[in-house]
């Protein structure tokens, strides 16, 4: 398997695609810091509720994926 982890380099089924050819946990993803902004609202929405609580993502992640509702 080609998709590996980024940051903690394990190999999973559970990553999300954050850049050309870069994979993460999604816990690995907010745990670096790396911005929900850079993610597509379908990716944030899948993101685990209580990562994004733990991370103090949450109000980030309503508003970024809010932005497209009208």
């Amino acid at each position: 398997m080609y998709r590996r982890c980024r940051l903690c380099g394990s190999a999973d089924s559970d990553l999300i695609k954050y850049g050309v050819r870069h994979y993460a946990h999604p816990i690995c993803y907010m745990k670096a810091g790396k911005p929900l902004s850079a993610l597509h609202k379908w990716q944030i929405e899948q993101l685990p509720y209580f990562a994004l609580q733990k991370y103090g993502l949450l109000e980030e992640a309503r508003r970024l994926t809010a932005r497209d509702r009208g």
